[in-house]
C-alpha cells in the first residue's frame, strides 16, 4: 500500500500545499508548530478514520475558510486509488474513493481504500485515559476490517441521539414517552451490532498484543484485554451471541428507564462500555508503571497494525508522529524493526540528525509550506 501524492486546501495551517511521497521511509522535519503533525492528520482523514487527535471539523478547517479539501493518490489492493475528502467547519466529512462516496461503496471496493495506522506520543492515553479512548481503538479496528463497521457505528450513534432527544422531551410530551419503547428496540439492535464488532476485533487483537508486549518488554508478562459492560454479567461478553447481546441490552434499558428519564441521557449501552487492559492480572491504568504503560500502548498500536496487515493482505501506511523522542533505546529498537519489516512509513521529527534508519526522502515543513530535499 502506497500514498504517492497529497493535496491540501484550507486544512489546518495549509492554505494550499502539494506533497509527493516515495516508497519506504519519508521523513518530515521541522520546528514545532510548523504543520508536521497536520500532514499526518490529513492522511488519517483520507483513510476514513478522521483525525487521529480526535479533532472536530472546526479545528481542522483553516481560519477564515468554511471547509477544507483533501486529495490523495496511491495504490491499495493492487490497483490505483484516489481519495477525496471535504471537511466542513460546521461538522461532518464527505469522503469519496475513486469518485464514489464511501457510504455507497460495496465491500469489494472498500477493500481497496488507503489505510493508515498512526503512532503518537499521545497513545499513552489509551492506557491512562478514559474509556472513550479504548472504545475508539476497537471501533476504528472494526471500521478497518469490516466493510460495514463504520456505517454500523454511525447507525448506533443516530439511534443514541434520537433516544437522548426523547428522554429530554419525555417530561413534557406523552408522545415522546410512548415512543421510547420503539427506540429502545432500535437501540438494543444497533448497540448489539457495535458490541459484536468490538468483540470480534478484541478476539483478534489479544494474541498480537501479548506477542508484541513480550517482544518489546523482553519479559514473559501476562497481558489481557477484556471488554467491560455494566449491562452484561462479568466474563460473559466474549461468549455472547448477537441475539444474546441484544436481549441483554434491551432488558438493561428497561431497568434503567426511570434513571434515564431523570437524567435525560442513556446510562447503559455501548457508549458507556470500557476495555480493561490488565498486566499480570492488575488494571494497567492504576497499577502499571509509566514505562509499562508506554510499552502496553505501543504494543496495542503494533497489534492494530498487525491486524490491518493480516486483514488487507498488505502493510498499511505507518504514520509516526515524533514517536522516537518519547521512547527509550529498547522500545525504539523494536519500533525500528517493525518499520523495516513494513511498507511505506511517513514519520515526523524536529530534526533528521541521528535518525535510526535509512530514509527515502526528507521533507521540510515551515509555516504550512512543504519542501522536498534529497
Amino acid at each position: 500500500m502506497q500514498l504517492r501524492s497529497l493535496r491540501l486546501t484550507d486544512f489546518r495551517n495549509y492554505a494550499d500545499a502539494a506533497v509527493e511521497f516515495r516508497p519506504g521511509l519519508n521523513l518530515v522535519v521541522g520546528r514545532n508548530g510548523q504543520g508536521k503533525t497536520n500532514l499526518l492528520e490529513a492522511i488519517n482523514v483520507l483513510s476514513g478514520l478522521g483525525s487521529h487527535r480526535g479533532a472536530a471539523g472546526e479545528a481542522m478547517v483553516r481560519q477564515g475558510a468554511e471547509r477544507a479539501v483533501l486529495s490523495g493518490t496511491g495504490s491499495a489492493g493492487g490497483r490505483d486509488v484516489r481519495v477525496d475528502a471535504e471537511v466542513k467547519r460546521t461538522g461532518g466529512t464527505r469522503l469519496l474513493v475513486n469518485r464514489v462516496a464511501v457510504e455507497r461503496m460495496s465491500a469489494s471496493s472498500s477493500a481497496g481504500m488507503l489505510v493508515a495506522v498512526a503512532f503518537s506520543p499521545d497513545d499513552l492515553v489509551i492506557i491512562k485515559g478514559g474509556p472513550e479512548e479504548r472504545r475508539r481503538l476497537l471501533d476504528q479496528g472494526a471500521a478497518r476490517v469490516r466493510p460495514l463497521g463504520a456505517t454500523e457505528r454511525q447507525e448506533f450513534e443516530r439511534v443514541l441521539r434520537q433516544r437522548t432527544g426523547l428522554l429530554k422531551a419525555a417530561s413534557t410530551s406523552h408522545r415522546a414517552l410512548a415512543t421510547l419503547d420503539v427506540w429502545d428496540e432500535s437501540f438494543a439492535r444497533a448497540g448489539a451490532v457495535v458490541v459484536r464488532n468490538r468483540l470480534a476485533v478484541l478476539d483478534r487483537l489479544r494474541p498480537e498484543v501479548l506477542r508484541r508486549y513480550r517482544s518489546v518488554s523482553g519479559q514473559a508478562g501476562e497481558v489481557s484485554v477484556e471488554y467491560k459492560a455494566s449491562w452484561l454479567e462479568p466474563g460473559t461478553a466474549s461468549a455472547a451471541s448477537e441475539e444474546g447481546l441484544r436481549a441483554a441490552l434491551f432488558d438493561a434499558l428497561a431497568k434503567a428507564r426511570s434513571r434515564d428519564l431523570e437524567r435525560g441521557v442513556s446510562t447503559v449501552g455501548p457508549q458507556r462500555d470500557d476495555v480493561e487492559v490488565l498486566l499480570e492480572g492488575a488494571d494497567a491504568r492504576l497499577f502499571a508503571s509509566q514505562g509499562e504503560q508506554r510499552t502496553l500502548a505501543l504494543s496495542l498500536r503494533m497489534a492494530e497494525r498487525d491486524l490491518v496487515a493480516a486483514n488487507r493482505g498488505e502493510d498499511p501506511i505507518l504514520l509516526l508522529d515524533d514517536i522516537f523522542s518519547e521512547l527509550d533505546e529498547v522500545r525504539r529498537g523494536h519500533l525500528v524493526e517493525m518499520v523495516a519489516a513494513s511498507g511505506q512509513t511517513i514519520a515526523t521529527a524536529t530534526s533528521g540528525a541521528g535518525w535510526p534508519m535509512a530514509v527515502s526522502q526528507t521533507l521540510t515543513v515551515e509555516a504550512g509550506r512543504v519542501l522536498a530535499r534529497e
